[in-house]
């Protein structure tokens, strides 16, 4: 039995502008933490290709000679939360301090590997095998509703297994010029644009003819054919709606594309989005990049939490109890810098969630003071003998959890972590 999705019907909102002083540590305004529903919870997925160093921001270790830590940092504390600060990470310290009650840290996670193509696909999908999608794939192809640009990559890796109908690359004015027909005067040999009232005509007949089709039919051939009913109800939408989307500016900077994002999710016509963190990563040579990049990114991060607490939602009354935010990296770095003044591959890393359904001001997991990640209790994050081992798997089904998915239809006997999740 196929499963049908509701339509959504996004309410039409418009941007709060200014911007709000600092305030107190842990308290900003429209901090007030309200329930949504987990089928209307988004997804913004940020990921460093290359490698982030943990201890820079997410994993302090001052206790021993075990991690090299960076010169002139110490550890910075607000609420429950700690992290490496320094001169050099004043926009760290200002997002954590701002936004800390809707953040937790995970570390000590288990990536399991080294390697950057294998490790990415394990963070990203919790599995090794080809045909398994990633997270943001699942949650946007199997959404309770029918979103017209389910999950948008502006960047970073993208695994769509069976869902590829659900993944849509940001390409600016392509997408629309593919949707319009307009894209075959643009070759080298241009094709006249066939006129507005034939483009109906024909558009209607091929989706009379594919519903027919799908009518008769069962299993795949039936799954195949509303899949293209799906894409062809949601180019319609897409075409009629293309200028309040604003899909021919959707920016080149990461704040750009983040802001641009939860615009799209605010409209409802994109559940997740995944979006490649600037910068490169995989410092082996020099370790110093990384602060920089780090505070670069949690500079940017403030902002858009800025942005989602002071913009209406459409579930909710602000966009910050509507959209998770999740950062990470396939890879950690050794807890020793190298000849080179560097630090090499390591497989045990940490990420950052916050906002919707995130059990904020709270670090889950724990590294030893050789970084290597202990065992926890997934009730209460809390490093524990008789817990379990903290993978990179248990955030992936935390994450479907929290968008309303069973996660043992996927990955089964792999449990979430209830410590990061909030009201759920």
């Amino acid at each position: 039995m196929t499963r049908r999705k509701q339509l959504y019907v996004p309410s039409r909102r418009g941007f709060l502008g200014g911007a709000l002083a600092a305030t107190a540590a842990l308290s900003m305004p429209n901090t007030a933490k309200a329930a949504v529903a987990a089928q209307d919870r988004k997804f913004l997925f940020f990921f460093a290709g290359g490698g982030w160093d943990t201890t820079t921001v997410l994993d302090p270790h001052f206790e021993g000679q075990g991690v090299d830590m960076d010169l002139d940092t110490s550890i910075a504390q607000a609420g429950n939360l700690r992290w490496t600060t320094g001169p050099d990470r004043e926009g760290v310290d200002r997002f954590f301090t701002r936004w800390g009650g809707r953040a937790s840290i995970v570390n000590g996670m288990n990536n399991h590997s080294v390697g950057h193509d294998n490790a990415t696909q394990f963070v990203m999908t919790g599995t090794s095998a080809s045909s398994f999608a990633d997270w943001p794939t699942i949650l946007a192809a199997e959404s309770a509703i029918d979103y017209p640009l389910p999950h948008l990559i502006f960047g970073g890796p993208s695994y769509p297994g069976n869902y590829g109908a659900a993944v849509v690359r940001a390409g600016g004015g392509t997408l629309l010029d593919l949707i319009d027909g307009s894209i075959v005067s643009q070759s080298d040999k241009p094709a006249p644009i066939i006129p507005t009232p034939t483009d109906a005509m024909l558009d209607a007949f091929v989706y009379d003819r594919v519903a027919n089709f799908a009518a008769q039919k069962t299993g795949t051939a039936q799954l195949r054919a509303e899949a293209l009913l799906s894409n062809l109800d949601r180019s319609m939408e897409l075409e009629g709606r293309r200028f309040e989307a604003g899909l021919s500016d959707l920016g080149r900077t990461m704040l750009d594309q983040s802001l641009r994002a939860v615009e799209l999710m605010r409209l409802g016509l994109t559940r997740c989005a995944m979006i490649r963190i600037d910068g490169g990563w995989d410092t082996h040579g020099n370790i110093a990049p990384q602060a920089i990049q780090q505070n670069d990114f949690y500079t940017d991060l403030d902002q858009l939490f800025e942005h989602l607490a002071n913009t209406p939602g459409n579930a909710a009354t602000w966009l910050i109890d509507e959209v998770t935010v999740i950062a990470t990296s396939e890879i950690g770095r050794t807890p020793r810098l190298n000849g080179g003044g560097g630090k090499d591959h390591w497989p045990f890393g940490s990420c950052l969630m916050a906002g919707s359904g995130v059990h904020g001001n709270r670090v889950v997991g724990v590294s030893d003071p050789a970084l290597i990640g202990m065992n926890v209790d997934y009730a209460t994050g809390l490093g524990s003998a008789s817990g379990d081992v903290l993978g990179c798997e248990n955030i992936g089904t935390t994450l479907l959890k929290l968008g309303g998915l069973d996660p043992e239809d996927y990955l089964p006997g792999i449990r979430p972590v209830g410590a990061l999740m909030r009201n759920t």
